[in-house]
Parts: structure tokens; sequence; C-alpha cells
């Protein structure tokens, strides 16, 4: 089960591009962890990408440091960190092809792009 989807430029926390739920209604520890592993990342302490568990949430990030673009999913633990990266991968992957500007998106149009990515896991339902 998803989680929630983040997409942030740069450091800018209190306003992500995307943000589903709004991060008020995340798990406080969640939205720590998440803010502080992107912080370091683009500090150079950490990787660009990679996974990790808070509580019963598994959370999968990509960072681009040379335009400052990251992308967050969390689901629920069970999930195969794979499977994950390979809808956020997907949700990058059509953010890029579909938005003109991607460090200033018009914002309206970024949800209906993510939308439009169908999470693996619901694919494997029908």
């Amino acid at each position: 089960m998803l989680e929630s989807l983040l997409i942030f430029i740069d450091d800018d926390f209190d306003d992500p591009i995307y943000a589903s739920p709004a991060p008020d209604e995340l798990d406080e520890d969640l939205w720590h962890a998440i803010c502080e592993r992107l912080t370091d990342v683009l500090d150079g302490e950490d990787k660009s990408d990679g996974s990790a568990v808070v509580d019963n949430v598994r959370y999968n990030w990509r960072t681009y440091v040379k335009t400052g673009l990251s992308f967050v999913c969390a689901t629920s633990h069970d999930f195969k960190s794979s499977k994950i990266d390979r809808y956020l991968q997907a949700v990058i992957r059509q953010y890029m092809e579909d938005v003109d500007d991607i460090r200033h998106p018009q914002r309206d149009g970024v949800e209906d792009i993510v939308l439009g990515v169908v999470p693996p896991w619901e694919e494997e339902e029908d």
C-alpha cells in the first residue's frame, strides 16, 4: 500500500513540488527521517538513492544532486524495495518527460503526471 509520494526541490521541505498526503499528515518519525536523509544526500554525506525502514514503513529515495530534485516513495514495509524502486523510477521518468521546467513545474499538472503512473503492486491485482 502506498503511504506517500513526495517530490522536493533542493531542501525546501516546507513546500514540496508534490506531496500525497500532505507532510503534516505523515507519521512524524517518517517525515523527519525523510528530511534528514535528503539533507544528508544534498550535503554529500549519503548516497543519492536507496531504501530505509522507519517503524512499519519502507521508503525509497532518489536525488538528482545537480538539479536538486528528490523523489521519495513510502509504502508498507512488506513490499520489496525493488518494486518500490520500479514505481519510483516510472514516476521520475514520467515527470522528466512531461514537465517543461523540472525545477519550476506547474504544480497542479504534476498531480496528473503522478496519478498516471500505476504502481506495480496495483498492476498485479488486475
